[in-house]
């Protein structure tokens, strides 16, 4: 789906069209009550808002220029939106396309040329680059398997789905550590979930996915 629109004047007809595309699709595959999790600038996928609130916050607001991977609205769900996914783990379903979440975090030109392991940095004596140990920390999330042995889930895919998840359902963030720390006794030896929502955070942040809170009336005042 071409998303280029998100980076169009909020008044320009590419912005308007691709905006009324955006929210036929997000509300066909991540509605709930009538509601989805509303983008905007201000929102930041916090908040539940109606088919025209939602329009009125992405014309005046506009949308969340880094949210590239529609995750909260159905993307990763809907593979046909997309073809095929690359991932070269065969046993991955098509949603977990990870390898591709990054590829757009990053702004990599292709999946197929993103390195696969750490450069070696014995020529050069330098401060390794911040942008790329991000890079190769979440790389690394992404192939590393949930358990030893785990044919469906990596890391990085199980986190990513946990925290949609508790953005859907409203869950709290001691509810989040909790259920985490059950899980962590559940799966065998060698799991490699965080131990809490904190670290989590971490990890969706790196993703740009995070959001911040905002204290809002009930009454939208």
């Amino acid at each position: 789906m071409d998303k280029s629109w998100m980076q169009k004047s909020r008044v320009s007809l590419e912005y308007v069209k691709g905006m009324k595309e955006f929210i036929e699709f997000a509300f066909n595959n991540a509605a709930s009550e009538g509601k989805i999790l509303c983008p905007c600038v201000k929102c930041a996928n916090l908040f539940w808002r109606a088919h025209k609130e939602v329009v009125d916050h992405l014309v005046c607001e506009g949308i969340m220029p880094n949210y590239t991977r529609w995750v909260f609205h159905g993307e990763a769900s809907s593979s046909s939106t997309s073809g095929p996914a690359t991932s070269t783990h065969d046993d991955i379903p098509p949603r977990d396309d990870m390898h591709g979440l990054l590829h757009d975090v990053f702004g990599i030109s292709g999946v197929d040329d993103m390195p696969t392991e750490l450069p070696s940095q014995e020529p050069i004596q330098e401060e390794p680059n911040p942008e790329a140990e991000r890079f190769f920390r979440l790389l690394q999330d992404a192939e590393q398997a949930l358990y030893p042995g785990c044919k469906k889930f990596m890391k990085l895919s199980f986190v990513v789905r946990m925290y949609q998840l508790k953005c859907l359902n409203g869950w709290s963030n001691k509810s989040f550590t909790m259920l985490l720390e059950l899980l962590k006794e559940a799966l065998p030896e060698g799991e490699t979930l965080p131990s809490s929502f904190y670290e989590t955070k971490k990890i969706i942040k790196e993703l740009g996915l995070s959001y911040n809170k905002i204290d809002a009336c009930p009454n939208d005042c």
